[in-house]
């Protein structure tokens, strides 16, 4: 799943592109990929909408329209797997796994591509956020904000029997963090995902809130990460750099780069996490 500097790549790349066309018109291949309103409203609703900027807010990418001078509307585009944005031109025919297709002032066309049929574009007030967006609504601080730091993480982890690798994954807790950069982030503080959060001492959540940021961050730098089982692709189908800097995920049955440990991979809150068990024996 894109997660936030993954997300962040693409709204980085895809503004400039879109930024100050209006939606002409809209061709909904699939209505299920509109998650809110009802398809039909969906596309009366986003005519003649102007794009004014792109946004973003954990792993939710936030297309902020305009009616004249004032920001009313929010496209909300949840890539959820494997969604991908790409702009072509009007005239291009129907791509692979295209879902929805936004015909864009100046003969161009944003498209919205995902295979596997879970992500969701959502058109939707920018004060008032349906229950169909909660996740968005009671989303935590980013690790990248200043606010983000070894006192609030202690907040949200340090009573929790949880593991913490679960408790990572919790958007609630640590917004944009997925699979990959939690791995990441676990394994830079020298923590084993099995630890609980109430186990962590201060110290330790000082490095991990530390490590957080330091990861997406440079996850941001490198444009994202693009494994070969991933479909994650910049708008200009180009892939990111990350994975070439990846110490675990990804990485089980092969040696660690700092000790040459065996990285092995366990199962936690569903999704496979990978460690060394010597750089993160505790």
């Amino acid at each position: 799943m894109p997660e936030l500097p993954e997300v962040e790549t693409i709204r980085r790349e895809l503004e400039p592109l879109v930024r100050d066309k209006t939606i002409r018109g809209v061709r909904i291949e699939r209505s299920d990929i509109i998650g809110f309103p009802a398809p039909d409203m969906f596309a009366r609703a986003i005519l003649g909408q102007r794009i004014a900027e792109l946004g973003r807010r954990g792993k939710y990418l936030l297309v902020r329209l305009c009616a004249g001078t004032v920001v009313r509307q929010l496209l909300v585009v949840h890539l959820r797997l494997s969604g991908q944005l790409a702009v072509h031109a009007a005239r291009t025919r129907p791509l692979r796994f295209e879902r929805v297709r936004f015909l864009l002032s100046g003969g161009e066309c944003l498209v919205f591509i995902e295979p596997r049929v879970l992500g969701r574009v959502y058109l939707v007030e920018e004060d008032h956020l349906p229950d169909v967006l909660g996740g968005l609504r009671h989303m935590g601080l980013e690790p990248i904000q200043p606010e983000f730091d070894a006192a609030y993480l202690r907040r949200k982890v340090g009573h929790r029997s949880a593991r913490i690798k679960a408790l990572l994954l919790d958007q609630r807790i640590a917004a944009g963090v997925g699979n990959i950069y939690s791995d990441e982030a676990l394994f830079r503080a020298g923590i084993n995902p099995n630890r609980p959060g109430d186990a962590l001492r201060p110290r330790e959540i000082e490095r991990l809130a530390a490590a957080l940021r330091d990861v997406l961050l440079e996850g941001i730098k490198h444009l994202g990460t693009s494994m070969r089982d991933s479909r994650y692709r910049r708008p200009n189908h180009l892939p990111g750099g990350f994975q070439k800097l990846l110490q675990v995920f990804g990485r089980e049955g092969e040696p660690c780069r700092i000790c040459g440990s065996e990285i092995v991979a366990c199962t936690i809150a569903n999704r496979t996490s990978r460690y060394c068990p010597r750089c993160q024996r505790r």
